[in-house]
């Protein structure tokens, strides 16, 4: 698999990313012209809430389902798949069915507002996007490339008109949000199940491929659980400390980081079938090299050109309506700090090669912990004087720590010989990026010198051949 493999590959899941995640930010607007900060606030609860159990209900067990249908024989393939997804359908009904059974108990704590119903339709979401997410990580598995991105975007085309049919038409409020998504899920997995269907048997489904990939999948449960904390445990910490409000200033803020979410994980939806083919050939950590100072050049180059924009984009406006609602204006100031913690999450990414060529898949747990860890206390620390800013720092910085801690990691063990001065460029123009920049003209040219910068004195003869190669 090549580098223009890997390039075309990751275009494709990139573009289906983008559209997928445009579509979704199109709700921003809605979102914040509709509901209070408040309102948008228990939205943002929900949203956090259904990612944090998602986790859960998978335990680790997504990560299986790609290594397995990539690695095992064909003999086996059928085993493996029908295995994980009949016990990933047998536990997911359980675990949703407790969430029903205690929703009368569990609102307040969860969502801030005493609404049962919600937890309820909470529920079937879960349930149905955990197993249509199995279903089209199996066409991810096979490079079927852009059937996998019909499916995601069929999900957020049919969200967003939902959305716009019970928010905005019918006046639902916050639990048309919910309405929409259930309507959405319920669609994607009716459309989907013939994939899971032809690749599964209940006759096929074996105790000991079950045990084996138990044992393999559960090490990611505890460090998928530290990742949704690390992401999500600020917006309960915001609502316990500042108020509920401040939860909706912030999600708008995050919201808008969504410029390198984007590309990271298009990114990544390419680069784990990559790596996992390429992992034991003579040449690949060279080609790991390239890759991460071609990606994380890309990632900050992103990063700088929107950070210098943010206060214009926030604030564009058609006919005298702003696309971001005014209220939440004041959320602008996290937006440059939310991308340079997906720039470090990106180079958490890009070393994860190391972490299955030395079957250290317990230890990625271990460095999740250490990124949730130092979030929660820099949170406590720091929301209290800054507010949202605080928040924002706390994960960039954990971002940051959990990337070092695997690097140290591997130092040793899988080194990889960077182009530091390629990884270490982006950093110096993001940095550059959070000064203050009124006037036009120097915007305009900024991300065209950054560019030429990089291009010219950064990155390295094989670094620009490849780049040659893949375009």
């Amino acid at each position: 698999m090549s580098l223009k493999t890997l390039g075309k590959d990751s275009l494709i899941y990139g573009f289906g990313h983008v559209v997928s995640r445009l579509i979704t930010f199109l709700l921003l607007p809605i979102y914040t012209h509709t509901f209070s900060a408040e309102e948008y606030g228990v939205i943002s609860l929900a949203y956090a809430f259904i990612g944090f159990t998602l986790v859960i209900y998978r335990y680790g067990m997504d990560t299986a389902l790609m290594k397995f249908s990539i690695q095992a024989a064909n003999t086996e393939k059928k085993s493996y798949i029908s295995s994980i997804y009949l016990l990933q359908l047998a536990t997911s009904l359980i675990f949703s069915i407790i969430l029903f059974i205690f929703r009368e108990n569990i609102c307040i704590l969860i969502l801030g507002v005493n609404d049962a119903n919600l937890i309820s339709i909470i529920a079937v979401v879960i349930f149905l996007d955990n197993l249509w997410n199995h279903h089209i990580l199996l066409l991810r598995s096979e490079n079927k490339s852009s059937a996998f991105i019909f499916f995601n975007l069929l999900n957020v085309v049919l969200t967003m008109m939902f959305n716009i049919f019970f928010i905005i038409k019918w006046d639902y409020g916050v639990p048309g949000v919910l309405i929409a998504n259930l309507i959405a899920s319920s669609s994607v997995f009716i459309f989907s199940l013939p994939i899971i269907l032809k690749r599964t048997s209940i006759y096929k489904v074996n105790p000991i491929i079950l045990k084996k990939v138990i044992k393999f999948g559960l090490p990611f449960l505890p460090a998928g659980l530290f990742t949704m904390i690390m992401e999500l445990s600020n917006r309960y910490i915001l609502s316990f400390m500042k108020g509920i409000q401040h939860v909706g200033l912030f999600s708008a803020g995050y919201k808008l980081g969504i410029f390198a979410l984007v590309l990271v994980m298009g990114f990544n939806m390419g680069w784990t079938p990559y790596f996992l083919r390429r992992i034991k050939e003579g040449e690949a950590k060279k080609d790991f090299a390239i890759i991460a100072t071609i990606f994380l050049g890309l990632v900050g180059f992103v990063v700088f050109s929107v950070s210098i924009w943010i206060s214009d984009i926030i604030r564009f406006s058609i006919g005298g309506n702003h696309f971001i609602g005014q209220e939440f204006w004041s959320s602008e100031i996290i937006v440059p700090v939310v991308l340079f913690g997906y720039f470090f999450f990106g180079a958490y990414v890009i070393q994860l090669p190391g972490i299955y060529a030395k079957n250290i898949t317990n230890w990625v747990p271990v460095f999740r912990c250490i990124g949730a860890v130092v979030n929660i206390l820099l949170n406590i620390l720091l929301i209290p004087k800054y507010g949202i800013l605080g928040s924002a720092w706390a994960t960039a910085i954990s971002f940051f720590i959990m990337a070092l801690a695997v690097y140290l990691k591997l130092y040793n063990s899988f080194y990889v010989n960077y182009n530091w001065l390629g990884l270490c460029y982006p950093v110096i123009a993001m940095l550059v990026s959070t000064l203050e920049i009124q006037n036009t003209f120097p915007r305009i040219i900024m991300p065209l010198g950054y560019i030429f910068i990089w291009y010219v004195f950064i990155i390295n003869e094989d670094e620009k051949k490849s780049m040659k190669g893949i375009l």
